[in-house]
């Protein structure tokens, strides 16, 4: 009985092993090893995009924090550990914090008597059965005072929770099926929101044109990453210990693939990783490298359509060439945008309660917008909200743009904006003037602004010590609403390592790269592809897209860089020979060598940049070369040697290894914002940027107000060629006088 018995249990096991991948109707295989490894994550609230602690104020407030779970994960515990200090006014009896996930009650925090005012610690355990795709945690304060009479949005009430609270989940991996219909997961899950780590794998020393295409990939896993940021560590013939891409043709291949069966198309695959199922790799194959881009296209101009464990790409074409400025993620400058275009839910549009956390609208302009004298932009306004029971009883909607007030507006019995549901915010140098546009004042450009609307509603009482309870209220700003940036000119003053830094200008005018080309080091080393690949995953979270039209080459051939801006890495004596002028370059480095010219001052970019990114005191006052070795890094910008207008920005380090520094900065969102002017120079951890040599304009302006622009900063030049404007004038008028007055003497005289 016994020999029948493990004899259906073994052609069970194998029915069963060998049913599982018909299984097709599940998303997942969930088959899990008798022992899966648990994985612990911890997240802080700084790691999920709260820079600074989160306040709770007046009794019912709440705020939400949102998380996700992978794809390829099972939850299976987790817990919340809330760093929380509650205002010294609340009563212990009645006051306490209230902990959700996902709207179902997880524990209750009360304030214990005497601990007031403390910095305090709880932990509260999260049921993995209320686990989704996305999670929110609601943290809810319900406060109470020790008085007789009192006001639930007494200003007394408050908790403040530190950013140093923390989520941990527990989890296990899932064994995933060979599916390409689950891309970009699992190699980017859009349910994680910490930053991507993405392995590429390439073949021992690998050409220029496989680099090539692991870039366009990278552009395009930035492109998804976003705000995320994204790191490639690159690995020669090394399995990765995680979901990788793998680059690869019929002859140029990993080792541990020699074997693999060659490929007659374009083709993507996914397979599991030899030694660990759990792991998957994405193939990106071709006959031939020109094949093999045609495959990385396909991945990123196709993703919606590829299913099954191999796609082969037949085509992957752009039909219509990309149009300058029309990247994904920067606002139209063509037409008005409507906040629903601004938005990924309309439900970010709306919110709830009395002390609410505002409606925020992010934008990204072109850092070219030329808005030199501007007296604002445009921006037409609808919001609708809960009727207060009397006019102006002190709720209000306050308008700020990059938190800088710009106004507040009464709220009515009306629950509308304005007449005809329309208002106008004046510039703060205007006065109010009726009509029936906003103008707000002028974004940073080049910069991620940030519009907030703050809707603020008083609580309703009746007679001296009660208050009437109500329903909470309500707002929403209308996706109707309007922003225009139409009718403004692209002009900008060059070099500019701000707008590099801060939306990959000038590379980004065209959102595919084909205005631009990388040149590379003729040998090729690991530090090498992997700022190229950090650099180009970067400039695609940037602009939104993949940089399928980029080209790039090891040699500064002047044919090929006619005409293009020049993305240049760790080619430091190529770059000094290409330059007519030596001293068109504010810094040259070498490993043992450094040089380089500093201005006569070097404020805080805030001061060295004046109205639409004009330079100040970028005048040559020190040059200074010395012999050093040590970590040095730099990005430099200059104008193309090869084409007037056109622009270099070159990667430069001591060694290989320093070039690390420059990735890792263009990860770390303080030093973005320390790079600015010509040079940035990274030492250690710090930062320190120039605005120094020749500066060069791109973009076109009309002619007058080109003139009037230039000229401004030398206003008694600009008189004197007024005044000589004037004298010409006066003396052709007093010819042209003279004339008909000798006209009308012959005339009496022939009389």
């Amino acid at each position: 009985m016994s020999i029948i018995n493990i004899r259906l249990a073994m052609i069970f096991a194998f029915a069963t092993i060998m049913l599982s991948p018909f299984a097709y109707g599940d998303p997942l295989s969930m088959l899990l090893d008798d022992e899966p490894k648990v994985i612990k994550r911890d997240y802080l609230l700084s790691d999920l995009g709260y820079g600074g602690s989160i306040e709770l104020q007046g009794s019912k407030s709440d705020t939400y924090i949102g998380f996700g779970s992978r794809l390829d994960e099972v939850v299976i515990g987790g817990d919340i550990e809330l760093r929380f200090t509650p205002s010294p006014a609340l009563q212990s009896k009645f006051s306490h914090l209230k902990v959700y996930l996902n709207q179902e009650l997880m524990g209750v925090v009360a304030i214990e008597e005497g601990k007031q005012g403390q910095l305090l610690d709880a932990k509260i355990p999260l049921d993995p059965r209320f686990f989704a795709n996305y999670n929110q945690v609601r943290i809810e304060l319900i406060g109470h005072l020790d008085l007789e009479c009192w006001n639930p949005d007494d200003q007394s009430i408050w908790a403040e929770i530190s950013k140093n609270s923390r989520i941990q989940i527990s989890s296990r991996k899932i064994r995933l099926r060979n599916e390409l219909g689950f891309l970009p997961a699992p190699f980017f899950d859009e349910r994680e929101f910490t930053k991507l780590i993405l392995p590429v794998l390439f073949p021992e020393s690998p050409s220029v044109e496989l680099v090539k295409s692991a870039g366009v990939a990278a552009s395009y896993f930035g492109a998804l990453s976003k705000w995320r940021g994204a790191e490639f560590p690159v690995h020669f013939d090394q399995l990765p210990t995680q979901h990788a891409l793998i680059f690869m043709t019929n002859t140029e291949r990993p080792a541990f693939l020699k074997d693999f069966p060659p490929v007659n198309k374009p083709t993507l695959q996914v397979i599991s990783h030899p030694e660990n199922p759990y792991i998957k790799f994405l193939l990106v194959m071709g006959r031939d490298t020109k094949e093999l881009l045609t495959a990385v296209k396909g991945l990123a101009l196709g993703n919606s359509v590829l299913t099954g464990p191999v796609a082969e790409i037949n085509r992957a074409l752009q039909i219509e060439p990309r149009s300058p400025y029309d990247a994904p993620n920067w606002v139209r400058t063509d037409r008005k945008v409507l906040f629903s275009e601004l938005v990924e839910n309309k439900q970010e549009l709306q919110i709830s309660g009395r002390n609410s956390s505002p409606i925020n609208i992010s934008l990204q302009l072109p850092p070219d917008l030329f808005t030199w004298r501007s007296r604002g932009i445009p921006m037409d306004l609808h919001y609708r909200y809960s009727p207060p029971p009397e006019d102006y009883d002190g709720s209000r909607m306050s308008v700020s743009i990059n938190k800088q007030f710009v106004e507040a507006f009464n709220l009515s019995q009306r629950g509308i904006s304005g007449d005809e549901k329309r208002v106008r915010i004046p510039l703060l140098t205007d006065s109010f003037s009726g009509g029936d546009l906003v103008r707000i004042p002028a974004f940073k450009v080049g910069s991620k602004n940030q519009l907030e609307f703050q809707f603020s509603f008083t609580s309703i009482s009746s007679g001296a010590c009660k208050t009437i309870p109500a329903a909470p209220p309500k707002a929403v700003v209308d996706g109707s609403s309007s922003v225009d940036f139409s009718g403004y000119p692209h002009y900008i003053e060059m070099p500019s390592l701000r707008a590099f830094a801060n939306a990959g200008f000038p590379f980004t005018r065209m959102a595919d790269l084909s205005e631009t080309i990388v040149v590379l080091p003729a040998a090729i080393g690991k530090p090498e592809i992997e700022t190229f690949l950090q650099l180009l995953g970067f400039i695609g979270a940037s602009s939104g897209y993949p940089a399928v039209g980029v080209e790039v080459v090891n040699d500064w051939d002047a044919a090929q860089l006619q005409d293009k801006d020049i993305l240049a890495i760790s080619v430091t004596s190529g770059l000094s020979s290409a330059m007519a002028d030596s001293d068109a370059l504010p810094m040259i480095l070498s490993e043992t060598e450094r040089a380089i010219s500093r201005p006569f001052r070097n404020r805080q970019a805030s001061l060295n940049i004046g109205e639409n990114g004009r330079s100040v005191d970028n005048e040559v006052a020190e040059n200074v070369n010395v012999s050093a070795t040590g970590g040095l890094a730099a990005v430099v910008g200059a104008e193309s040697p090869y084409t007037p207008g056109r622009s270099v920005i070159a990667v430069m380090a001591a060694s290989t290894e320093d070039l690390g520094k420059v990735s890792a900065a263009f990860n770390d969102s303080g030093k973005i914002t320390a790079m600015f002017g010509s040079v940035a120079v990274f030492r250690e951890d710090r930062v320190s940027s120039y605005l120094v040599g020749d500066r060069y304009y791109v973009g076109k302006l009309p002619i007058w107000q080109l003139i009037w622009y230039h000229f401004s900063e030398h206003p008694f030049l600009l008189l004197l060629l007024a005044a000589l404007l004037i004298a010409m004038l006066v003396v052709v008028i007093w010819r042209i006088l003279n004339q008909i007055a000798a006209m009308r003497l012959r005339a009496g005289e022939d009389e």
